[in-house]
């Protein structure tokens, strides 16, 4: 039962198709013009014989109404004519029939017998179109034998002898064309041209179905692609051969498929820093709350065996790893803020010489503990700035911490601001400290991330102190770079604006 459930499935599919539906329409819209072509083929041999038999006769009944003579006397022509000159044309001709025809269509004799006369009255409409030849032929007229049958007619005027319209003489062709069609639609032409149709009909549908296997290529490819991606081969792509909108398609679809490759590494290096940051964390976390807890116990067991300077120490201690909780669970917090870009700058003008010393002065102590000499180099005339104090404040304090912390004893960290091009300033951070490979250069503003040479020549952080410097100074549209050698120290540098006041006065 499942199997005949998978066959019917694969069977809709397959009759559903683009190329089935395709296939489809190409045929029968061949099919309908090739219809559409027989029924006029068929219907116009008609129009064409009227065509032709009212072409041929078209002065007949001029000719004729050269015999007809109007006396003048009573302004008749005489019975004993009409007569004679209907008798003479019937032998000539018994499909024709001749009328004489009143100015407002009424017919005042006829060659017909009169029982045969449905109709009395004509539309005079197509007779004065033939005779001053105002429509293209065939043009077809009334016939009073049989009023819902038009015919093909030859009608002439015929005038008084003081000019005036005496009447119309009307002439039915006749029905001997249907025969004609008939023959002729039975006839060896007919029946070659479609033969030649139906073989032309055959190698047309071949063609298309084949041009409708070539268009689809493409599509197909495309969609082969599209389930592989489905089946997790993110690295498949199209390969089209033309240069129409299926090949855009396949453009869109590379495009999209390098995107999505992207974005599937991106969540997998993003997932393998996930891990990194739960280890990280839990091991940042784990070792103050340890150290926490060991001398809380320590204090509350050994309370009455602690001397005053003991009991100093331990709770410094304490308050010391309580207070490096407070500063990793505060950058947890900003980068998550500034990620989610609910932080924005609020800037203003200052003065970033002033800022840079003012920070320089209170990491002074710090850098004082590890004999590490804090240096400046402050160009001259550094115009003001405009940018968010407290953030860039948030930066700097990032960089000179960092240098002093991987900068080792009696080396130099230098913080420099200089003029740069483009109405900017440039503020750079310089260590002499241990430097930094250059793999690990291209990962230093991941989050989280240290490398092992950082974690077993260095203590503290959690490698957030420079993602949240670099989205900070992204926020002001500018970009923190690095560059650094092994063994000889790094420098970091960005820039801000100088501020549009003090542009205009320079």
């Amino acid at each position: 039962m499942m199997n005949s459930s998978k066959h019917n499935t694969k069977k809709r599919i397959h009759w559903g198709s683009l190329r089935f539906r395709l296939s489809l329409v190409f045929t029968v819209l061949l099919l309908s013009v090739s219809a559409v072509y027989f029924y006029l083929m068929s219907t116009s041999s008609a129009d064409y014989l009227a065509e032709m038999t009212q072409k041929r006769n078209t002065d007949l009944a001029a000719s004729i109404a050269k015999e007809f003579t109007i006396d003048s006397a009573t302004n008749e022509i005489p019975k004993a004519v009409l007569e004679e000159l209907f008798h003479d044309a019937m032998i000539i001709n018994p499909n024709i029939k001749l009328y004489m025809v009143g100015h407002q269509g009424e017919i005042l004799t006829a060659s017909a017998q009169p029982g045969e006369i449905k109709s009395t009255k004509i539309n005079i409409d197509p007779i004065e179109a033939f005779i001053h030849q105002t429509d293209s032929m065939p043009i077809y007229g009334d016939d009073p034998r049989f009023p819902a049958d038009p015919k093909v007619f030859s009608a002439t005027t015929l005038l008084s002898q003081d000019g005036s319209l005496h009447c119309y003489l009307y002439v039915t062709l006749g029905s001997e064309h249907k025969s004609d069609v008939a023959s002729i639609r039975h006839s060896y032409i007919l029946m070659v041209l479609g033969r030649a149709l139906l073989v032309a009909l055959a190698v047309a549908l071949i063609i298309g179905f084949l041009f409708v296997f070539w268009l689809t290529r493409d599509l197909r490819n495309v969609v082969g692609a599209v389930r592989k991606m489905e089946a997790g081969d993110y690295g498949v792509r199209v390969q089209a051969a033309s240069s129409d909108e299926l090949n855009e398609l396949a453009v869109a679809f590379n495009t999209m498929a390098s995107k999505i490759q992207l974005a599937m590494n991106q969540l997998k290096q993003n997932d393998a820093l996930r891990r990194e940051l739960i280890a990280n964390v839990s091991h940042d976390l784990r070792t103050p709350l340890a150290s926490v807890e060991g001398y809380v116990e320590t204090i509350l067991h050994k309370k009455h065996l602690l001397s005053e300077s003991e009991r100093q120490g331990y709770l410094e201690t304490i308050l010391k790893n309580t207070r490096r909780l407070t500063r990793l669970v505060a950058d947890l917090f900003a980068l998550s803020k500034l990620e989610a870009q609910q932080t924005q700058p609020h800037p203003e003008t200052f003065s970033l010489v002033e800022l840079a010393h003012d920070i320089s002065l209170q990491l002074t102590p710090k850098a004082e503990k590890k004999q590490i000499t804090l240096k400046s180099d402050f160009a001259k005339d550094i115009p003001l700035t405009y940018a968010d104090v407290s953030l860039i404040a948030r930066v700097l304090q990032n960089l000179m911490e960092n240098a002093i912390q991987y900068t080792p004893e009696r080396g130099d960290v230098t913080v420099a601001v200089k003029k740069a091009g483009g109405n900017e300033v440039k503020i750079s951070v310089s260590d002499t400290g241990m430097g930094i490979s250059e793999e690990d250069l291209n990962h230093i503003f991941d989050r989280f991330y240290r490398s092992s040479s950082v974690r077993t020549k260095a203590k503290g952080g959690l490698g957030l102190g420079l993602a949240i410097a670099k989205k900070v100074v992204e926020l002001h549209q500018s970009k923190l770079q690095a560059e650094s050698k092994l063994g000889e120290g790094t420098t970091f540098w960005f820039s801000l604006p100088v501020s549009e006041e003090v542009a205009v006065l320079n």
